[in-house]
């Protein structure tokens, strides 16, 4: 999903969009929250014990995935206060001194994200991989590093560049938003990048709202945002419930980066056409599942 950032007050429109995070919250400082315009990431201290451990788990990592031999390793520990994670990432470099591989790990060891670097210099490239063939060789790749995919994959081809294989997450059937695990592959079936995410879910609400009353909430706030003709071109289509990390998208008094604790909400999707697609594709609203509240959404401008 395309989004933005700020609160854009125009001709009588407000027009929001947030930033969607893809990648697992953590142990991030709620005491020093990030600012938009801030860098995302800070440096901890990191022993010379804890940079031989991360190093050695790159290195066992390595061969699982086809990562390239590093001549040199670096490692540091990284406070991440839009993600609300800490984690260790280690880079392997080739004897020219240039970056091959990234890694990040939880500080439990778990891998989060793994990425091989530029287009394997110096390599033969193979033969396309037949695409049936594409979900058993993502699978292999995410077991290599750990990581037992669940449910069905959702292949995507990637243009000419190769192939994204992911595995959505769910709880009890509903969907975590951009939570889950994804695969991609250069187009000749080799890895190119592996990102895991699992966010932690507040409770779920004892009583959740019907979908009639979350019609009305869309429609009440739609009808306070958008004046004539634009509103009679906003269309709240079907709700539905997924898992969603509230931000700021409608209320730039809350923190900038989204919530580290997923709540269940309804999704109302909002189509326009006529005059108003003019102004935006699409707004998203996310409302609390068990009390309505607006939690946050996206705008498609």
């Amino acid at each position: 999903m395309r989004t933005f950032r700020s609160l854009v007050l125009a001709a009588g429109l407000v027009a929001v969009a947030g930033t969607l995070l893809v990648l697992a919250a953590g142990t991030g400082s709620a005491a020093d929250p990030f600012t938009a315009g801030q860098p995302s990431t800070r440096s901890l201290p990191l022993d010379a014990t804890g940079q031989a451990r991360a190093v050695a788990r790159l290195r066992a990592l390595g061969p699982g995935l086809g990562l390239p031999a590093a001549a040199r390793h670096a490692a540091a520990r990284l406070e991440d206060r839009v993600e609300h994670a800490t984690y260790d990432e280690v880079t392997g470099f080739d004897a020219a001194d240039r970056a091959v591989s990234v890694a990040r790990f939880e500080l439990d060891g778990r891998l989060r994200t793994a990425v091989r670097l530029g287009w394997r210099l110096g390599e033969r490239v193979g033969p396309d991989v037949a695409p049936a063939a594409v979900p058993a060789l993502a699978e292999r790749l995410a077991r290599s590093a750990g990581l037992v995919p669940i449910g069905r994959p959702v292949v995507t081809r990637q243009q000419s560049t190769g192939w994204l294989v992911t595995w959505p997450r769910t709880v009890s059937g509903v969907p975590v938003v951009a939570d889950g695990l994804r695969v991609t592959l250069w187009s000749d079936g080799s890895f190119h990048s592996l990102a895991r995410s699992e966010r932690p879910l507040a409770a779920s609400p004892a009583t959740v709202i019907d979908e009639a009353r979350v019609r009305a909430l869309a429609a009440a706030k739609l009808d306070a945002w958008f004046p004539a003709p634009d509103r009679g071109g906003l269309t709240v289509e079907q709700p539905s419930l997924a898992w969603v990390a509230p931000n700021d998208t409608f209320e730039p008094a809350l923190p900038d980066a989204p919530a580290a604790t997923l709540r269940l909400a309804w999704v109302a999707s909002v189509r326009a056409t006529g005059p108003a697609a003019g102004r935006v594709e699409a707004v998203e609203l996310w409302f609390d599942a068990g009390d309505g509240r607006l939690l946050g959404g996206d705008v498609l401008r």
